[in-house]
């Protein structure tokens, strides 16, 4: 949203960011011309009664926001945000387009929100999804099953990619023997699984590592994980590190081990950087970008298929080395200037400009 904003701005479109916390989260730059509005409306609910209250509450104060700002349209980008949104947007009459980042077809809302989003994803203007699966997904369970408001099918714009500010050193780079994957640690990007399929490989090679950069609910578990395996002095949890591409440039591969994506970004940016890339063909965005051994690998979506690919890349250097200056074609099937446009286009139908 941060990378999306600025560029229409820069286009000349007078653009409004509304987030809903004080931006302590934030990991991404927005550029002065964006303005800028910190909701603050997050927070823990501690039970149902306030968790409905905290719904209302921050749909009022999204509705506020939406009418201060009095905007041709609004795009919202993930699946609780856009739940709020629509439910902000409705009485207002402003058009609401919303963008699902992630597989809805395995991304468990819990029952509430998941009821929420069969009611709510109908009643907006207009949906994208990043891939293809997720549209279909969308069509089929949450538009066709009637209250439809949203016309035509669910448009398809996959995640853009920005140019590295850094690009790999393969000199460097290989000498490090350094395995990096980046994510929230959070149960669906499976980094539990990717450091057991790591536990088999620096056995035989004793000389290389695994950096997990990110951070989330689950550093303790995997921290536990590393320790009872006996791995502490092969992977390492670094947490977030500004800017990523300088640890992604010093990567010898890359490897994602999500259990389902949305479009994966970081997978995306490791290959913009040259690195060689490793991922698990699972729902949904790794088979729309990865051609098997031709710019990456993609492996079964288990341990042993992350484990042998792993030791593939490890063993076959020329096919590593290939792999990974061919990974750069991202930039030119997943750049921005082509994504702003799709976003743009689709905002000016339902804006009526």
């Amino acid at each position: 949203m941060a990378g999306l904003s600025s560029r229409l701005a820069g286009r000349g479109h007078a653009v409004t960011l509304l987030t809903l916390d004080r931006g302590e989260s934030d990991r991404h730059l927005v550029d002065p011309s964006v303005s800028r509005r910190m909701l603050g409306v997050m927070g823990e609910t501690r039970s149902l009664i306030s968790a409905v209250a905290n719904l209302r509450r921050r749909v009022r104060v999204i509705r506020a926001a939406m009418v201060d700002s009095s905007p041709d349209v609004v795009l919202s980008f993930c699946d609780r945000t856009n739940i709020l949104a629509v439910m902000a947007a409705r009485p207002t009459g402003i058009p609401i387009v919303i963008s699902e980042r992630s597989d809805p077809s395995a991304q468990s809302l819990g029952r509430a929100y998941g009821w929420l989003r069969n009611r709510m994803y109908p009643k907006a203007n207009r949906i994208i999804a990043q891939t293809v699966d997720s549209a279909e997904y969308i069509e089929t369970l949450l538009i066709s099953a009637g209250r439809r408001r949203v016309t035509g099918p669910v448009d398809v714009i996959p995640s853009a990619v920005d140019t590295p500010c850094a690009t790999s050193d393969r000199s460097v780079a290989v000498a490090n023997r350094q395995v990096v994957s980046v994510g929230r640690l959070e149960i669906e990007k499976g980094f539990d699984r990717l450091i057991d399929a790591f536990a088999p490989v620096v056995k035989r090679y004793p000389d290389w590592k695994l950096q997990i950069i990110g951070e989330g609910s689950q550093r303790g578990p995997l921290e536990n994980q590393i320790r009872q395996l006996g791995l502490t002095s092969s992977v390492s949890l670094a947490g977030w590190i500004q800017p990523v591409w300088q640890p992604l440039a010093a990567a010898t591969i890359f490897v994602s081990s999500s259990h389902y994506e949305g479009f994966p970004s970081a997978l995306m940016e490791a290959m913009a950087a040259g690195v060689p890339s490793v991922s698990v063909d699972c729902p949904s965005g790794p088979r729309q970008i990865i051609c098997d051994t031709l710019n990456g690998l993609l492996v079964p979506n288990d341990l042993a298929g992350i484990t042998a690919g792993i030791e593939r890349m490890i063993v076959d250097s020329t096919m590593r080395e290939e792999i990974g200056e061919a990974g750069r074609d991202v930039l030119t099937h997943f750049g921005w200037p082509t994504m702003v446009d799709h976003y743009e286009r689709v905002l000016a139908e339902e804006s009526g400009r």
